[in-house]
This record gives C-alpha cells, sequence and structure tokens, in this order.
C-alpha cells in the first residue's frame, strides 16, 4: 500500500482508489517555482503599500494615509473570511488538506497577520513537492493523491488572490494614480512602486485563478499557456482602462465616485443575488450576500465566473455597462478638466488609456473565445479520473 494512503488510513481517512492514472500531470520545475514567486509576491506587494500608507502618515496627509490604509485591511478582512469559511468546509469534510495549518495556532496567527493566500500557496507548494517525490518513486497512487490536493489548495488560493488584487490592487492604482493627478511629487518614486507591483499582480492573478478552476475539473479542458498569456493580456488592458476611467473621476469629483462605485457594486451585487447565486457561502443568508457583495466590489473592476454556464450573455451586459461607464468618465475629463491640462501630453494620454486599453481587450477577448478556448480543441486524448479524499471528490483532467 503506498505510503500517502497508508496515512491516510491511520488517521481515519476515506480513501477510494482510482481506476486509471491521468496522463500529463508531473509537477515542473516551473510549477514549484510560480509557487515560490507568488509567496514572495505577496509579501512584496505588502510592502510596498505599507510603505507607501507609512511615509502619507510622516507627511501629515491623512486623508491619502486613511485610504491606503482602508484598501489595505479590508481586502484582508475579506481574504481572512473567505479562508476562514474554506476551513470549515475542510473541517465539516474532514479534510487531509492544511498540510501547513494541522498546527492551530499557526494558522491563526498567520490569519491575524491578513496573509490567508500565504497559507494556500503553501500547502500547494507543498503538495506539489511530495507529488514529484512520489512519481520518482514510482508510487502513482501517491503520486495522484498529492496532485489532486495541490490542485483544491491552488484553486482556494487563487480565489484568495482574486479578491486580493481587485479588492486591494486595483484600488490602490486607482487611489494613487489620483493622487498623483493632484501633484504630489515628493511621493512620486513610492506611489509608482505601489503602482507597478499592483499592475504586475492584476492580470496574472486572473488567468491563473482560470486555469487552476479548469484544472480542478473534470468536465473541462486544461487552458494551454499560450491560452494564458492571452487571458492576462486581455484582463490587463480591461482593469488598465477601468482603473483610468475611475481614477480621473476621483480626482475631479472624488465624493461623487464614491457614491458612483457604490451604486455600481449595489447593481452587480443584486445581479449576483438574483441570476447567479454562488453556493460558497450560502450557510446563512448573510454569509451569502456578503460573499455576493465581495464579489460585487470586484465587479467594479472585471467579470469573473462565480457559477457555471453559458458566459456570452453575461460577459454582453457586463461589458457592455463598462465600456459605457467608461465613456461617461473620458467626457467628464474632457469637459470639466482644467484648461492648463487640456493642453498637455497627460490630457491626451488619459483619453487615450480610458478607450483603447478597453476596445483591445474586449477584441482580445473575443480572439480567445473565437481560436484558443479549450472546448475549441478537438480529439483530446486527456484521460479524466474522479476520486474521493476524505468524502470530498476532487477531479484531474
Amino acid at each position: 500500500m503506498p505510503k500517502a494512503v497508508r496515512e491516510l488510513l491511520q488517521n481515519g481517512h476515506s480513501y477510494d482508489e482510482p481506476d486509471r492514472m491521468p496522463k500529463n500531470i508531473s509537477i515542473t520545475n516551473l510549477d514549484l517555482i510560480m509557487y515560490v514567486v507568488a509567496i514572495i509576491g505577496h509579501f512584496v506587494d505588502l510592502a510596498v503599500d505599507l510603505n507607501i500608507a507609512v511615509r502619507y502618515y510622516l507627511a501629515q496627509e491623512m486623508e491619502a494615509f486613511g485610504w491606503t490604509l482602508a484598501f489595505i485591511l479590508f481586502p484582508a478582512f475579506v481574504n481572512t473570511a473567505v479562508s476562514i469559511r474554506m476551513y470549515a468546509q475542510d473541517k465539516q469534510q474532514d479534510s487531509v488538506t492544511n498540510e501547513v495549518t494541522r498546527r492551530h495556532w499557526l494558522r491563526i496567527f498567520i490569519l491575524v497577520l491578513q496573509m490567508a493566500p500565504i497559507l494556500r500557496f503553501t500547502d500547494a507548494l507543498i503538495y506539489a513537492i511530495k507529488s514529484r517525490r512520489a512519481e520518482r518513486k514510482k508510487d502513482p497512487a501517491s503520486q495522484r493523491l498529492y496532485y489532486s490536493l495541490m490542485l483544491k489548495e491552488d484553486s482556494d488560493a487563487a480565489l484568495l488572490r482574486i479578491f486580493e488584487c481587485f479588492l486591494e490592487a486595483a484600488p490602490q492604482l486607482v487611489l494613487q494614480t489620483a493622487i498623483m493627478f493632484r501633484g504630489h511629487e515628493q511621493f512620486t518614486l513610492h506611489q509608482s512602486l505601489s503602482m507597478t507591483s499592483s499592475l504586475i499582480g492584476m492580470g496574472w492573478c486572473l488567468a491563473a485563478y482560470q486555469r487552476a478552476v479548469r484544472f480542478a475539473q473534470e468536465d473541462k479542458l486544461n487552458v494551454t499557456w499560450l491560452g494564458s498569456a492571452v487571458q492576462t493580456v486581455w484582463h490587463y488592458l480591461l482593469t488598465l482602462s477601468r482603473v483610468m476611467s475611475i481614477s480621473v473621476i476621483a480626482y475631479l469629483f472624488p465624493y461623487w465616485t464614491i457614491l458612483a462605485c457604490s451604486i455600481h457594486i449595489l447593481l452587480m451585487t443584486s445581479w449576483i443575488q438574483i441570476f447567479e447565486r454562488p453556493v460558497f457561502c450560502a450557510q446563512t443568508r448573510i454569509a451569502e450576500i456578503s460573499f455576493s457583495f465581495a464579489l460585487g466590489s470586484v465587479y467594479l473592476f472585471t467579470y469573473i465566473l462565480s457559477v457555471e454556464g453559458r458566459t456570452r450573455y453575461r460577459y454582453a451586459i457586463y461589458y457592455t455597462l463598462c465600456f459605457l461607464e467608461n465613456i461617461t468618465c473620458g467626457a467628464l475629463w474632457f469637459f470639466y478638466m482644467k484648461d492648463d491640462v487640456k493642453y498637455s501630453n497627460v490630457f491626451h494620454v488619459v483619453l487615450v488609456f480610458i478607450v483603447v486599453p478597453y476596445v483591445c481587450g474586449v477584441l482580445i477577448m473575443i480572439g480567445y473565445y473565437s481560436f484558443l478556448h479549450p472546448t475549441l480543441r478537438k480529439g483530446n486524448n486527456d484521460v479524466t479520473v474522479s476520486h474521493k479524499v476524505d468524502d470530498q471528490t476532487f477531479e484531474v483532467s
């Protein structure tokens, strides 16, 4: 009996032996490197944002300090709440995951430090290493087991990264851009570092999320590296356009921007509650609405699928609405900007960034679904297997 399976049985867990070994589940050096980069990137992004917040505080820029700190703490709170819900589900299902966090005091300590994604990425990295070791030892059952556990942790981590990027990185980018428009030149370098770290993380996290979800679903074909790259570019361009649009309005009409963003979030939350109803936090009405509100906040910048189904009409409605919002922001920038700025290069550059990246992003998205979407590939030879670990089903494509 494989060592990994024997450990499960000794701990009172159940394990169903799968029928066949799926193809192409080897862990590569690139897979391990990507997990390490994700962990390091989280710390770097947090350090850069804390740095600019401290500098605002020392300079007595209390309004900028307050908003910067709020956009650090709020997404961390959301991630902690979502992560606690994940751990509660794991406990209910007697899960064998959470490799690093079997010591409950360590889990609580890390969650208090608002570093929930680090737990999942570290667990995924450990399972990836164990799967690779099992492959080298010619132990296919253990290799498959650890690989499926890695997929589960990877999918959970990707969801947490979605909230981190679009509740923390994107709002920080809007805030720092609006502040830079106001001419805070003494912090230009530090603001640029914060904005750069946010830009780098946002596009990739969505592509990683899509890829992780597809790897974990038995009825979905896997996205190729080219497909992931195209997804990254399209989400990056769309988000860049949304950030620029909201930034110019935050600069011109800061309080009206808060109202407009709140209306958009409430509209998206209502949409999720009426038409999508994700089951992740469906145990209580308050938890369900809270999770929908968090997703609605993400929808301020981009759209992610919370439930399965046809996406054509959902995408059409969402991206049309956002395009109209962007055009409105561009018109307000054009008519209400001061005359001295209208004759500068910045004025025209901003207009270009409001419209052109959005149009290019939508065209690239259409091209992806026309030529690179996994369901377009014919004759796929991947073997799909499903097996249970602790009464929870994990699918590997």
